[in-house]
């Protein structure tokens, strides 16, 4: 590790997970601040298992290396929001397994499914010539389209349950009492250690992944309207629809969670109708069937009849936690996902008990230390200042002339100062102008990223920013070792050896790690607290020293600058003031 990546020591976070991912006991939930090496761990920990699993099969259970490969097959999904993220997830596996088992089969290990023509070919061509690999890291709708049915009739990912799931399955047509005595023998089947348990236990898919959660689901906020919550509801995002007919479908969960649910044992259910007993008659409660976010209960493939609670059934809530070695672990993880996301995924099904919670010591979302963090606000083609605190605005407001309502000093009607309206190469230009008076006082070395509006063209945009003397590539060259080591010819030859800067829109950079990343710049105001903290959090990780330029037009009255008051904030950042700006 320390001869790839220069890394001998795990951050606390990793030290804290990967005991639980190697040795699953519970499901996981992990939140803690970005550049803690979530993902990192995540990616090291699965080919780790995959690996070790291997040499079982072919050492201690003398399978062949075909057999045990055929075994292996699509043990662990990983489901990322965007191929960015796939594509840097299977480019470290690769570079490891390159480095440690330079004999072994990439393909059979771990392969990546994503959208795009460039790659959608070759992926199915290496799906068919060397089949499911243990790990597969993919995309929500790309995944959903290879287990679907394709040309020649079966599909091109086919997800099976683990063991223990599919022993459960087994049973449909019986009485809950049976099916809960039955639960308990298959409770501790799966507790069973690899020393003792069949080659057979290790089939189907027994660990999913799901990278920077609130981004693959979409949940709508607190603050969301019934309006939004409604659209949810009736056009699911492609992440729940996957994760749905893999959980519920696939791997039969439906039936345990029935059956644990009819029992009422759950602790979200017997509070649930403990508040609605203690409310007034007159007010309505929230009831699962018209939630408008969550819509009925998941369809159950068999009915439950009703049962009476005896010492099997006051045990099932323990019992149908089956994480184990040959049961299914999903572990859920993102820098900004919340307890909201977390009782979703349960009251949806997804888990049958309290997963084990990683968080940060401080709950609330926060940014790696060592980052210097500016703002700098564009009011017109002509004026770019530095953003203004809450005190340091009431104080200018105080000190200028009142004018009119609908005009300036001159007279002239106010306009919505936001330069990214209808013209965008003005736009464009301006925050070239910006991006090169940054460069030219920050001076960054190794890796710059900048962030543009997800309607803005980054190849457009490339060009803009090359007149003003910054070679800029997207930020899908740096995935391709192809294209990189072109890049880095043409950085070389363009005067600037040491730095490479990279465009890229929020949904694309989430969750990636572009190494030695020392500024980023954030060339519009970001959505909410969420989206600051993940393009911010491309740069001061592993506790390396960065900086962070947001770029912010101003609309009519102010808003967006109060916004952004409201996002530092939250995050408890007081942005540096730029000398290279002279307000």
């Amino acid at each position: 590790m320390s001869a790839l990546y220069n890394v001998t020591t795990p951050t606390r976070m990793q030290t804290d997970l990967i005991p639980h991912l190697t040795h699953p006991t519970t499901h996981l939930y992990v939140r803690q601040t970005t550049g803690s090496g979530k993902t990192f761990a995540i990616a090291c920990s699965l080919l780790s298992i995959a690996i070790q699993e291997h040499h079982m099969l072919t050492q201690k259970l003398q399978c062949t290396s075909a057999k045990a490969h055929e075994i292996q097959a699509l043990n662990t999904l990983v489901v990322v929001p965007n191929r960015e993220l796939a594509l840097q997830i299977v480019r470290w596996a690769h570079e490891m397994l390159e480095h440690a088992y330079p004999q072994m089969s990439r393909a059979k290990v771990i392969q990546c499914v994503v959208g795009g023509k460039e790659y959608e070919s070759v992926q199915k061509g290496v799906l068919k010539r060397h089949g499911m690999p243990a790990i597969l890291v993919g995309t929500p709708k790309t995944l959903m389209n290879l287990m679907a049915s394709s040309d020649t009739g079966a599909p091109l990912v086919t997800v099976l349950p683990p063991e223990m799931l599919r022993r459960l399955s087994l049973g449909d047509d019986e009485s809950a009492a049976e099916y809960a005595k039955r639960l308990h023998s298959v409770h501790v089947l799966s507790k069973q250690s690899m020393k003792t348990m069949p080659a057979g236990g290790l089939r189907g898919l027994r660990r999913l992944v799901i990278d920077e959660i609130d981004q693959v689901l979409c949940i709508p906020g607190k603050n969301a309207t019934e309006r939004e919550k409604k659209l949810r509801k009736d056009k699911p995002k492609p992440g729940q629809l996957l994760i749905d007919q893999v959980l519920l479908d696939t791997c039969k969960l439906s039936r345990l969670n029935a059956v644990v649910h009819q029992a009422g044992l759950l602790g979200w259910q017997k509070r649930e109708v403990k508040e609605v007993a203690q409310q007034k008659p007159r007010i309505r409660r929230w009831i699962k069937d018209r939630d408008p976010l969550l819509g009925p209960p998941a369809p159950v493939a068999q009915p439950v009849e009703t049962v009476e609670p005896n010492r099997d059934l006051m045990r099932l809530r323990e019992l149908a936690d089956l994480v184990g070695r040959q049961s299914l672990q999903i572990t859920a993880l993102s820098a900004t996902a919340n307890s909201a996301v977390r009782q979703w995924m349960q009251k949806r099904g997804w888990m049958s008990s309290r997963p084990l919670v990683i968080d940060n010591e401080d709950t609330r979302v926060t940014m790696p230390l060592h980052v210097e963090h500016y703002c700098l606000v564009v009011e017109d083609q002509n004026v770019v200042r530095n953003f203004r605190a809450k005190d340091e605005a009431s104080e200018q407001l105080a000190s200028e002339p009142k004018e009119e309502p609908g005009s300036n000093a001159s007279g002239a009607k106010e306009a919505d100062a936001d330069v990214w309206g209808e013209d965008q190469m003005s736009a464009m230009e301006l925050m070239a102008e910006v991006a090169a008076n940054t460069f030219e006082a920050l001076d960054p070395r190794g890796s710059v990223i900048i962030f543009t509006r997800s309607d803005a063209s980054t190849t457009q945009f490339a060009h803009v920013l090359e007149r003003y003397g910054i070679l800029a590539h997207d930020i899908m060259v740096y995935f391709d070792a192809a294209l990189q080591s072109r890049v880095d010819e043409a950085v070389g030859s363009h005067g600037h050896k040491d730095r490479r800067v990279f465009i890229a829109t929020e949904e694309a950079a989430r969750g990636i790690d572009v190494t030695d990343t020392s500024l980023v710049m954030i060339l519009d105001i970001p959505k909410n607290v969420a989206s600051y903290t993940h393009m911010a959090g491309r740069t001061g990780r592993f506790n390396r020293a960065g900086a962070v330029v947001s770029v912010v037009p101003v609309g009519e009255m102010g808003w967006s600058e109060s916004k952004m008051r409201g996002i530092f904030s939250q995050l408890d950042i007081r942005p540096t003031k730029a000398p290279f700006v002279e307000s």
